[in-house]
């Protein structure tokens, strides 16, 4: 699956992209969960849409963490636009191997976001070991009307 380019996803109407670069450590996850807090409140979300992005991106890095090779960076990227945030998070596994759609923490993110998708970076075919991984997300935006 190829990852949709920027610009055919948000448009002109994004506040532009956040992204983090940290080694795939899980004392991480709370600097992760803090930028997703403010990116989410940024964006407009009510206060159960942030609780669900925050454990969203806490569950998809966490995923990939456990999978991640000794000495991984695991990139996190936040898009909003005004009705959604796309979240990207990546970093380099071993095997490859896609996190599994049947595991407890893979139907929380689907419980929890609009959209969901994994995939892995297929350059090096021939090679098994060493792959980056992708974890895709969305959360819309519901406006309340009253």
């Amino acid at each position: 699956m190829r990852e949709p380019e920027l610009a055919e996803w948000i448009g002109y109407r994004s506040a532009g992209p956040v992204e983090l670069r940290l080694p795939a450590q899980a004392r991480q996850l709370s600097l992760l969960r803090t930028v997703a807090h403010q990116v989410a409140l940024g964006a407009g979300f009510d206060r159960d849409e942030v609780a669900d992005i925050k454990l969203a991106v806490d569950e998809a890095c966490t995923c990939l963490i456990s999978r991640s090779v000794p000495g991984a960076m695991l990139s996190c990227r936040y898009i909003t636009t005004p009705e959604a945030v796309r979240v990207t998070v990546s970093t380099t596994t071993r095997e490859g191997t896609l996190p599994s759609q049947e595991a407890f923490g893979w139907q929380v993110l689907r419980t929890l976001t609009d959209s969901l998708a994994a995939w892995r970076d297929e350059q090096n075919g021939h090679r098994a070991a060493d792959r980056a991984v992708h974890i895709v997300f969305a959360k819309l935006r519901h406006v309340s009307v009253h």
